[in-house]
């Protein structure tokens, strides 16, 4: 009667001659270490960690794997970044985890939200006015739906690429020239 085999002995079986090349364990390590960051940035901006327990976590991972620089921290938070959000918990790790100076970044994204509040108030009123016109709805409390008007979408669309190159440029400052978004 024959062996009976598991899965796993099949599989293990049919795989023991191959082997990964110098190239694919660099991008297997690469890929774990950028998941292993992500899970620690995702703990941080969910409350789970405090900046000090992040900064201990992120000095051990930097000692057990040898890493010189704060490169690959810096690329997953820069990456998480978006003006359209929140970011201070995101600049606090780049000011005490990685040691860099975001504020010319900060500045940027500070100037566009800026813009869109401009943009918002400015869009707002022909929509009130359109209101009171044509629904006699009127009084301090109307605010317009903004999110459902297309003409805001598209102005939005429109500063959102009228910053991105700008936003682009800070980020590429930050990490150096290596790196292209």
């Amino acid at each position: 009667m024959g062996e009976i085999k598991s899965t796993l002995d099949l599989v293990l079986e049919r795989t023991k001659h191959l082997s990964q090349s110098k190239e694919e364990k660099q991008a297997q390590k690469q890929k774990d270490i950028e998941n292993r960051l992500n899970g620690m940035l995702q703990k941080y901006q969910d409350g789970m960690l405090s900046i000090g327990q992040l900064q201990r976590k992120y000095e051990a991972f930097r000692t057990e794997l040898q890493l010189t620089d704060h490169g690959a921290l810096a690329d997953q938070v820069i990456h998480r970044l978006d003006p359209e959000l929140d970011n201070p918990a995101l600049f606090e790790v780049l000011e005490h985890c990685c040691r860099m100076d975001y504020a010319g970044l900060a500045e940027v994204i500070n100037e566009y939200r800026a813009s869109c509040q401009t943009a918002a108030q400015s869009r707002m009123k022909p929509m009130k006015e359109r209101l009171e016109r044509d629904y006699l709805i009127s009084g301090s409390a109307v605010v317009p739906n903004l999110a459902s008007d297309e003409q805001w979408h598209w102005e939005v669309q429109k500063l959102r690429s009228g910053y991105e190159d700008k936003i682009s440029r800070e980020k590429v400052n930050l990490l150096g020239e290596d790196n292209q978004f």
